[in-house]
């Protein structure tokens, strides 16, 4: 395992776009095949773009409050996560944390948080 973790997405042979998670008919920019893309690793560290808390939710897990953020990557692409420390801004510095759970069914999981670099 990797700390932080890295995440696996693809890159487009023709226009070089990165995408995450990975586009399994072709890029969504250019419009080449999915034969025209390659695996690309992204470190899961960013920087907070928007931030939001949830204080009520449809499932037991995870509980509330929790705060999700967009999470600009730094190898480019944007993603919703849980983010965690207290009072994220936007701006803020994240790296991404593996954290074990459970599923909405209750199987355990693990699932990518990321947190505020202090």
């Amino acid at each position: 395992m990797t700390d932080p973790p890295v995440m696996v997405g693809h890159r487009c042979t023709s226009c070089l776009r990165i995408a995450f998670p990975p586009d399994p008919y072709g890029c969504e920019q250019c419009g080449v095949s999915a034969t025209e893309l390659e695996e690309f690793e992204l470190e899961a560290k960013g920087s907070v773009r928007a931030v939001a808390t949830v204080h009520r939710h449809h499932h037991p897990t995870p509980a509330t409050p929790f705060t999700v953020g967009v999470v600009e990557l730094v190898g480019g692409p944007v993603l919703k996560a849980i983010v965690e420390g207290d009072a994220v801004a936007v701006g803020d510095s994240v790296t991404g944390v593996l954290v074990d759970g459970e599923d909405h069914e209750g199987n355990p999981i693990v699932d990518l948080h990321f947190r505020v670099v202090t």
